[in-house]
């Protein structure tokens, strides 16, 4: 009987929380959908906090660690895509859901957030039996309407929930205050790569993998200490840089894409800056180019970076095309510091076409074009056109199965892959046929509830 309610629930408020399912959300979880399925496989499976760190970077770029994370989801999200867990049938899953829900007025009660988390451990443990469920608890806020008594009664009562279902419950609440005084997080809800280092320390063991953080690491924010980027930026300064790399450095199309996974090579590094449409403006690009591939002392210059950047700028109210080329010709040149022509091919990437085509015709296009010749007067620069595959037989408008309220759709993300493929050593992008059969496969999984 109570399986029946929450599962009536849970098809009941889903359509609430779907009405707020913004379209960044919405291209996340569909890129899940474009995403290989492997075996013995250790999946991350949350909210921002999940989506925002390069877990298998962190974790000495293992690639059968996958991030499954969506920056702003809620636990409803979470069961309406449970499909792309269950199809994987993974070894290990690591749940970290609930402070979104806990941060809204509408779906915030800790008994009821508490038992739709309950229920995500019943559908993976009913669907991927071998699967062995970790549930980690809310990490402590006091953003919006979240509270510490909030965060803690729900962590308790997930715990009671979850156990005898034969899941592990791993406290994390009480390695982090550091989140609520700041000394680990920017703004209170999202942490620093010294938070991501006190979470794999502590779950280590269950991991049977070695974190690459030190307490010897310094983190660098390139000057950007209030939001997202800069810590993601504190991650990038950690992460080591080999000369065999690749690193795709750019705006949220970036890093929405789990780019090692669509191109089947650990050599790709995701270098995107955070979720949101855009992403940073070039100035904090540049400023950037240091914690990328310089800090810590321990990276090389990379065998080939690719660059897909001025989404925000060349978007904004006042674009000035001239201003952001002369600002691209200085990133280049920060860039070069650390990755000469000699070691360092770099490849700039067209911006993907709006979905409004008038715009395209009097920005994106001629942005392209500049860009094109930026590349071609740049020693060891090429230039890579993903606009055009993206677009409705060539013209100015994007075509809508790849591209959904100007966001990549998984498919998007799979035509982007094949395009860049031939470009990365090593890599193998998936053909359109292959995505379409995950796509019924996790949607298929989704179903079974």
């Amino acid at each position: 009987m109570k399986r029946i309610f929450l599962s009536v629930l849970t098809l009941m408020l889903v359509t609430i929380a779907a009405k707020a399912d913004l379209p960044f959300r919405q291209h996340r979880f569909d890129q899940f959908k474009a995403l290989p399925l492997q075996d013995s496989t250790i999946v991350f499976f949350g909210n921002s906090i999940t989506n925002m760190h390069e877990w298998w970077e962190a974790l000495g770029s293992e690639q059968k660690v996958l991030n499954r994370g969506n920056s702003g989801a809620n636990t409803f999200e979470l069961l309406e895509n449970i499909g792309s867990v269950i199809a994987l049938q993974p070894a290990k899953v690591f749940i970290g859901i609930g402070t979104n829900d806990l941060g809204s007025k509408e779906i915030g009660q800790p008994d009821s957030v508490a038992a739709r988390i309950s229920e995500m451990v019943r559908l993976i443990r009913t669907g991927s039996p071998r699967t062995q469920v970790f549930v980690q608890s809310i990490l402590p806020s006091e953003v919006g309407l979240r509270t510490l008594e909030k965060i803690t009664t729900t962590n308790a009562l997930v715990k009671d929930l979850i156990e005898p279902q034969g899941a592990t419950f791993i406290n994390l609440y009480d390695d982090m205050p550091g989140i609520v005084t700041k000394d680990i997080s920017y703004d209170g809800l999202h942490i620093t790569s010294k938070g991501y280092a006190i979470w794999l320390e502590k779950i280590a063991p269950l991991l049977g993998l070695t974190s690459i953080y030190t307490p010897e690491m310094v983190e660098d924010n390139g000057g950007i200490s209030n939001n997202s980027f800069g810590m993601r930026n504190t991650y990038f300064s950690s992460y080591p840089v080999k000369s065999s790399d690749v690193l795709i450095i750019g705006d949220e199309m970036i890093h929405g894409g789990e780019w090692h996974e669509l191109l089947d090579n650990p050599n790709v590094k995701n270098r995107g800056t955070g979720w949101g449409y855009g992403g940073m403006g070039m100035k904090n690009w540049i400023n950037a180019v240091e914690p990328i591939l310089s800090a810590n002392g321990n990276k090389q210059a990379p065998r080939k970076i690719l660059l897909y950047v001025g989404v925000a700028p060349l978007y904004s109210k006042d674009a000035d095309m001239d201003a952001i080329i002369t600002d691209y010709k200085a990133l280049i040149e920060k860039i070069r510091a650390y990755a000469p022509a000699s070691q360092t091919r770099i490849e700039i990437m067209s911006l993907i076409p709006r979905g409004n085509s008038e715009l395209n015709d009097s920005l994106t296009v001629p942005f392209n074009k500049m860009i094109q010749a930026l590349a071609l007067e740049s020693e060891n620069t090429g230039f890579i056109d993903i606009y055009t595959p993206l677009t409705v037989d060539s013209e100015s408008a994007a075509n809508p199965d790849f591209i959904e309220n100007e966001y990549l759709t998984g498919r998007g993300y799979g035509a982007v892959a094949r395009v860049i493929a031939p470009y990365i050593p090593g890599s193998k992008a998936r053909c359109a046929k292959c995505i379409d059969n995950t796509y019924q496969k996790i949607s298929e999984a989704n179903l079974t509830k």
